[in-house]
C-alpha cells in the first residue's frame, strides 16, 4: 500500500489558509517551543479522519479555524478530506471533499457525506464488507459481522504524547477507550498479518456448515422416530382391519394398504377364513424347536470339551514319568503302558485344541434361524388373532373414515423426505472435507519471534542509549500486547523504570509493528507514523538538558532520531513507502545532518506557530 500525507490545512476565520506541507519517505519534523500547536496537528488528522470526538484547543486554535483539511496521496491518487470546525465541542457533520486532491482557496463549502467519504478511503485501504468481526470475536461493543473500521487500524499509526512516557505496558492509543480497548485483540491478527480474510472466511464457512450439518442430523433423527411411528401406527391399522374382516387376512403387510385403500373407495373385498396365522405359527414353534435343539447341542459339545481337559490334566504325570524314566524301577509291562497313554495324551490334547468346522456351522445356522424368527413375529404382528365385527354400521363407517385419514397421512410421509437429507448430509460433509484452513497457530508464533528479532536489531542501532538494558532480550507479549525485556540465560522480565527506556520501548514496538505489517504484506495499516515528543522524558516542557558524557539526554535522542533515520533508509532501500511526522521541541542541531530527516517549515519559536500571530 503507498500513501502519505501532503498537506494539513486550516482554513481561518478570518479567510485566510494556513498550509503545513510533508514529505513522502521522511522524517518529518515540527519543532519548536511549547504551546504552539505541535500537538494539536495529531488531534487534527485525527478528527479529519472521522472521529467522533476530539480534544483540539478551543483557545488559538479551534476558536480561530473554520474547517480543518488533509491532502493525502493514497496508491497514487489525491484526495482532499475537509471538515468544519468543532461547534462549542461538538464535532461536525459537514465535510468537504475532492477526488482530485483539489484544495478550496477560500473557506470551503460542505459538499459530501461523512459515510460516503469513509467508505471511498476504506476502499483504498483494501477494506470492503468481508473485512469483518468473525464469529467468535464480538463484545460488548463490537457486533460480530460488522465490518473493521478504518479507525481501528490507524492505532498502529500514532505514539501519542501520553503514551510515549506510559508505563503500564500500554503500546497502543485510546485504550481508555471500551471499543478501541476490545476492538485491538480482535484485529491485531488480521492488521499484522498474521491471519488472512480468505482463512476467517473459511472458519467463518466450515462454523456455517457445522451448524448446518448438526441441523440436518436433527432433521434426519426426527425423520426416522417419526417413520418408526409410522410403522407401527400402520402395522396396527392393518391388523385392526384384519380382525372385523375388511381385509382378506392373508394378505401379506405390504399389499394390506392397497387393500384398504380400495375399501376407502368403495370396493367390495371377499374374505376368507385366515389359515395364514395358524401356517405362521407352527413355522414360528418348528423354528424355535430347531434353536432349542442347536442350543443344547452346543452346550452338549462344550461339556465333551471340557471333559477332554479335566482328562488331559489327569494324565499330566505321564508327562514328569517320560522325564523322570531313568530313576524309576521299571516292570515288565511299563514301557508298554507309559507308551499307550502318552498316545492317548496326545490325541486327547489334538481333540481339544481342534477348531472342527461344526463349531462355526452351528453358530450360523442359530444366527440364521433368529432372522427367520424375527421376521415371522413381524408378519404375526399384523394378522388377527381372532376375527371381530362391528357393533353398528356407525363404528364400522366411523373406523373406514379413520382409515382414510390416515392412508392420507402416510401417503404424505414417504420415504424422499429422508432421502433428500440424506443427499444433503453427504454433500454438507463434502463441502466441510474440502475446506482447508490454514493453521494460525505457526504464523503467530513465527510473528511473534520476527518481532523479536527486529526489536534485538534496533537495540544495537541504538548502542548505549539504552544503558543497563543494551543486552537485555525482548520478549514480546502477545495475549497483552505489550513489549518486555528479559535478562539473558534468566526467566525474570526486568521492571524498566526510566521514562526514558519507556521511550525507546514505544518506539521499537511501533517500528516493529510497521515492519512486521510490510513483510507480511498487510494492507490494512497505512505505511506511516505519527510521534508527539519522543525527547518529552529527557527535556519536559522547559526544553533544559542535564549533559553527562556520552550519556546526555542529547546522545540519547540523537540516537532515537538514528533509529527513525535508518528505519526510513532501509525502506528507500527495499523500494517500499514510509512516512514519519514527529513533534519535538529540540534543536535541529541534534538531526540536521540526517539525511533522510525533513524540518517542516521553521520552528515553531518567535511567532512562528501551527497559527502564527501574523496570521491573527
Amino acid at each position: 500500500m503507498k500513501y502519505n500525507i501532503e498537506k494539513i490545512i486550516l482554513w481561518l476565520k478570518n479567510e485566510k489558509k494556513r498550509e503545513l506541507e510533508f514529505k513522502p519517505n521522511k522524517v518529518n519534523v515540527i519543532t519548536g517551543d511549547s504551546n504552539t500547536g505541535k500537538t494539536a496537528i495529531l488531534e487534527i488528522i485525527d478528527y479529519c479522519y472521522f472521529s467522533s470526538k476530539s480534544t483540539i484547543s478551543e483557545s488559538i486554535i479551534n476558536e480561530n479555524v473554520s474547517w480543518y483539511g488533509l491532502k493525502i496521496n493514497i496508491n497514487d491518487k489525491k484526495y482532499t478530506i475537509g471538515r468544519k470546525a468543532l461547534f462549542e465541542g461538538n464535532v461536525s457533520s459537514e465535510y468537504y471533499f475532492s477526488s482530485t486532491g483539489e484544495i478550496p482557496i477560500t473557506i470551503p463549502e460542505s459538499n459530501n457525506t461523512q459515510e460516503n467519504i469513509k467508505s471511498l478511503i476504506e476502499t483504498e485501504f483494501s477494506i470492503d464488507k468481508t473485512v469483518s468481526f468473525p464469529i467468535g470475536y464480538g463484545s460488548n461493543n463490537i457486533k460480530v459481522g460488522s465490518k473493521i473500521s478504518l479507525r481501528y487500524f490507524l492505532m498502529f499509526n500514532t505514539i501519542s504524547q501520553d503514551l510515549i512516557t506510559n508505563s503500564q505496558g500500554i503500546f497502543f492509543d485510546k485504550q481508555n477507550e471500551s471499543r478501541y480497548r476490545d476492538a485491538l485483540p480482535r484485529i491485531f491478527d488480521i492488521a499484522t498479518g498474521i491471519e488472512k480474510i480468505e482463512n476467517i472466511l473459511k472458519k467463518e464457512k466450515k462454523v456455517e456448515l457445522e451448524k448446518k450439518l448438526a441441523k440436518l442430523k436433527r432433521k434426519e433423527s426426527e425423520i426416522s422416530k417419526k417413520s418408526e411411528y409410522f410403522q407401527r401406527e400402520q402395522k396396527a391399522l392393518v391388523k385392526k382391519a384384519k380382525e372385523f374382516s375388511l381385509i382378506n387376512p392373508d394378505t401379506v403387510e405390504k399389499d394390506a394398504l392397497v387393500e384398504l385403500n380400495n375399501v376407502v373407495k368403495g370396493a367390495k373385498i371377499e374374505t376368507v377364513a385366515g389359515v395364514e396365522r395358524g401356517k405362521l405359527e407352527k413355522e414360528r414353534n418348528i423354528i424355535k424347536r430347531k434353536i432349542k435343539n442347536l442350543k443344547d447341542f452346543t452346550n452338549e459339545y462344550s461339556a465333551f470339551k471340557k471333559n477332554l481337559t479335566e482328562i488331559e490334566d489327569s494324565l499330566k504325570p505321564i508327562t514328569f514319568i517320560q522325564k523322570e524314566t531313568d530313576k524309576i524301577v521299571k516292570s515288565d509291562n511299563f514301557k508298554s503302558l507309559i507308551s499307550q497313554l502318552s498316545i492317548e495324551l496326545n490325541e486327547i490334547k489334538k481333540a481339544r485344541k481342534a477348531r472342527t468346522p461344526i463349531d462355526k456351522q452351528v453358530k450360523d445356522e442359530i444366527s440364521q434361524l433368529n432372522i427367520k424368527l424375527s421376521s415371522i413375529e413381524d408378519q404375526l404382528e399384523s394378522l388377527p388373532k381372532e376375527n371381530k365385527i362391528f357393533e353398528n354400521e356407525k363404528k364400522k363407517y366411523m373406523f373406514i373414515g379413520e382409515v382414510k385419514a390416515k392412508i392420507n397421512l402416510y401417503s404424505k410421509s414417504d420415504s424422499s423426505p429422508s432421502a433428500t437429507v440424506k443427499a444433503d448430509i453427504k454433500k454438507t460433509e463434502e463441502e466441510l472435507e474440502s475446506i482447508k484452513i490454514d493453521d494460525t497457530e505457526i504464523k503467530r508464533e513465527l510473528t511473534i519471534k520476527l518481532i523479536e528479532e527486529i526489536i534485538r536489531e534496533y537495540m544495537l542501532t541504538v548502542d548505549n542509549a539504552m544503558e543497563n538494558y543494551k543486552d537485555f532480550l525482548p520478549n514480546f507479549d502477545y495475549k497483552n500486547k505489550s513489549l518486555l525485556l528479559r535478562k539473558p540465560k534468566t526467566t525474570f522480565y526486568e521492571n524498566v523504570g526510566s521514562s526514558s527506556n519507556h521511550m525507546f520501548l514505544h518506539l521499537f514496538f511501533s517500528l516493529a509493528m510497521q515492519e512486521v505489517i510490510f513483510k507480511n504484506e498487510s494492507p490494512y495499516v497505512a505505511p506511516f507514523l505519527i510521534i508527539d515528543q519522543p525527547s518529552r522524558p529527557y527535556y519536559g516542557d522547559d526544553g533544559k538538558t542535564r549533559l553527562d558524557k556520552d550519556h546526555s539526554d542529547d546522545y540519547k535522542i540523537t540516537q532515537a532520531f538514528k533509529l527513525l533515520d535508518k528505519f526510513i533508509e532501509e525502506r528507500n532501500e527495499n523500494k517500499s513507502e514510509f512516512q514519519m511526522i514527529v513533534f519535538e521541541h529540540i534543536s535541529e542541531n541534534l538531526f540536521k545532518d540526517m539525511k533522510n530527516i525533513n524540518l517542516v517549515d521553521s520552528e515553531f519559536k518567535n511567532g512562528n506557530a501551527l497559527i502564527p500571530t501574523s496570521m491573527l
